[in-house]
């Protein structure tokens, strides 16, 4: 099983783009599933920090998510609100 934290961005280390940061978000009330956002240096997504997201509708599926990602993380400090 991967380690994948909630709320806490991360840094990609075998990322495809400079600077590449992440944040997993489960939604629990509104989709029931989770939301994996991702941004980097001049990315212009439609979220915060111009991220884009990916969404999978469950834990198994975010353990997927990461495996076929092949994504090293070098995770960092819960976001605070």
């Amino acid at each position: 099983m991967i380690d994948i934290p909630f709320e806490v961005e991360g840094i990609v280390l075998n990322a495809p783009h400079p600077k590449m940061t992440i944040l997993v978000h489960d939604d629990p009330d509104e989709t029931g599933g989770y939301f994996i956002f991702q941004w980097w240096e001049g990315s212009d997504g439609p979220n915060e920090h111009h991220a884009f997201d990916d969404w999978v509708e469950s834990f198994e599926a975010l353990q997927q998510y990461f495996a076929e990602t092949g994504w090293k993380v070098l995770w960092g400090k819960p976001k605070t609100s």
